[in-house]
């Protein structure tokens, strides 16, 4: 039971430390939530690594749907 109780414990120290996080911005909001529920950390990491940086000033998109609907994204979130 002392080890279940240090456990318990600990965890709510660290909900403690890391949660309670609040925000207004939209974007946050979509990005967290796909972190959290679909897409790999690393994944998007490379992914911001890969649109950022040099060489990276004019992008040509080779799927024009993908893109309208990746602009269609950005404005309704308000960026």
């Amino acid at each position: 039971m002392e080890r279940r109780n240090w456990v318990s414990n600990e965890m709510t120290e660290l909900k403690r430390r890391s949660g309670n996080v609040q925000s207004d911005d939209k974007f946050v909001s979509f990005i967290y939530q796909l972190l959290r529920d679909y897409i790999n950390v690393g994944d998007v990491e490379q992914c911001v690594l890969d649109s950022t940086g040099p060489g990276t000033e004019n992008v040509v998109f080779t799927n024009g749907y993908l893109a309208e609907y990746a602009k269609d994204i950005v404005k309704r979130l308000n960026l």
